[in-house]
């Protein structure tokens, strides 16, 4: 899901977790951020888990909010990298949400994450205008 601030993508993938979890599969939903901060953390011994990276990557869907807000370093970049390609091997489904357009995943990601982002997922334009922005002007 590709588009501006507001549009509704992550409305939409709330409303997908919840029915896939209503049909019975497993459902990792959160920020990419939230996410790889965790990772981090129990990678390099600072969280008593240490198993989200695998739950992560074993679920039935991964839905990754926000790409492109986590802060950028090589230790998340390559967690992503695991992420997508391991998942993308394996046939399991994932759902991205973000701000970026192909030119800035690649600034930020690089080729080879960016190739598997537009090689193997289908794009979801989200077009309008900001809908909390829309909402405060309706209460002025």
């Amino acid at each position: 899901m590709v588009g501006e601030t507001g549009l509704g993508k992550t409305h939409l993938s709330l409303a997908i977790a919840k029915t896939g979890i209503e049909k019975g599969y497993t459902v990792a939903y959160g920020s990419t951020q939230d996410f790889l901060r965790t990772i981090e953390a129990e990678h390099f011994g600072r969280a008593e888990n240490n198993d989200t990276l695998n739950t992560l990557l074993d679920v039935d869907l991964l839905i990754l909010d926000d790409l492109g807000a986590e802060f950028a370093s090589p230790f998340y970049v390559s967690c992503l990298y695991n992420l997508i390609n391991t998942r993308m091997l394996e046939g399991r489904t994932i759902i991205l949400s973000t701000n970026l357009n192909q030119n800035q995943l690649k600034e930020r990601y690089g080729d080879q994450i960016t190739s598997r982002i537009t090689g193997t997922f289908v794009p979801l334009l989200f077009m309008g205008r900001d809908i909390r922005q829309q909402k405060r002007q309706e209460k002025l």
